[in-house]
């Protein structure tokens, strides 16, 4: 049964950007189907894994998008809503299938909608914004709610912001969606920038900071964050320029990959579930920038978006030993920005 995978083409005016679908079978990459929607970004998928939303932008409003997945891998568009926000870069629905949530980096908000039995995307019925600066005053001049995800015990809404260096916790319901009046926070380093959060098993979290270009492991419990370990994505002495970014784990939870832009590069880091870390490969991203990256179906094949060299590259992944071997496969498309499979 083919397996099929997406990517976000970003592209504010070019047609050309939108959200493709490929298979990958042996080592030929076909694509499926071609969805255009400007300035697409994030991904995620419903509950039940029958409907696929996008933030992106629509007659010059950003917000996020609802899309069919047909069973040829392609999509259907459902509807668009406005987040009321800037910079909407992600998304992510509730167990229950009844709200999604976005956040929105530049106006330092997150937005909530109400979904309907359908899957589209019914009122928005609430914009949340954040407060707060860091000490990176170029980069935290405000705040930035940079992701969203409702915790695994369903119990709360995590919004990590870069911009005031904070993990928020809001208490979530089902057909009520959150309750901004019992938030949890907690604190991260001073100028770290929190990005995104991995759930792992055991209430085991991994947290890559893209100011600090590292990855924190923290324990998870009734809303709040328990520090861990932290780990540096970078070798000893690199000075350069450079934000850390995505942070994927294997099926079998042995590693986690996490990617640096500006020293372009992935880095491999053994997880031993109880939140301690440990360095295995640094590799080259094969581009530009790597904003993404992700396992394909399978587990054995790993991919990563460049999106300032426009291209998407791929890997053997050795499961045994957690190594990444450039496998010359490659893909070319306006600013990649997003994979992710159901």
């Amino acid at each position: 049964m083919e397996k099929f995978f997406y990517i976000t083409a970003w592209s504010k005016e070019d047609p050309a950007g939108g959200i493709l679908t490929y298979t990958l079978e042996g080592k030929k990459l076909e694509q499926h189907g071609f969805s255009p929607l400007a300035m697409a970004g994030y991904l995620c998928f419903s509950p039940d894994g029958k409907r696929l939303y996008a933030t992106g932008a629509r007659e010059g409003a950003e917000g996020v998008a609802a899309f069919a997945l047909l069973p040829d891998g392609k999509l259907e568009f459902l509807n668009f809503c406005p987040s009321q926000g800037k910079s909407t870069c992600h998304c992510a629905v509730s167990p229950d299938g009844g709200f999604l949530y976005t956040a929105n980096y530049s106006s330092s908000s997150f937005s909530e909608f109400a979904l309907d039995g359908t899957g589209r995307i019914g009122e928005l019925t609430r914009v949340v914004t954040h407060t707060g600066t860091g000490p990176v005053t170029n980069r935290q001049e405000c705040a930035h709610p940079h992701f969203v995800s409702v915790t695994p015990d369903g119990r709360f809404l995590a919004v990590t912001d870069l911009g005031n260096d904070t993990l928020f916790c809001y208490p979530y319901a089902p057909e009520k969606g959150i309750d901004p009046a019992g938030t949890v926070r907690t604190p991260v380093t001073p100028g770290r920038g929190p990005r995104h959060l991995l759930f792992a098993p055991g209430n085991i979290v991994y947290l890559v900071t893209e100011l600090g270009n590292t990855v924190i492991s923290m324990k998870y419990g009734e809303g709040r964050f328990t520090f861990l370990d932290e780990i540096s994505l970078l070798p000893e002495g690199c000075v350069c320029a450079t934000k850390a970014s995505a942070v994927r784990m294997s099926g079998d939870g042995r590693f986690i990959i996490a990617t640096n832009r500006g020293f372009d590069s992935l880095v491999v880091i053994a997880v031993d579930g109880k939140g301690g870390m440990t360095h295995v490969q640094t590799t080259l991203s094969g581009g530009n920038s790597p904003r993404d990256v992700n396992f394909l179906p399978g587990g054995k094949v790993f991919a990563a978006a460049n999106e300032f060299s426009d291209n998407i590259y791929f890997y053997d992944f050795d499961t045994e030993r957690g190594l990444l071997t450039p496998n010359g496969l490659k893909l070319t498309m306006p600013r990649p920005l997003c994979i992710t499979w159901r």
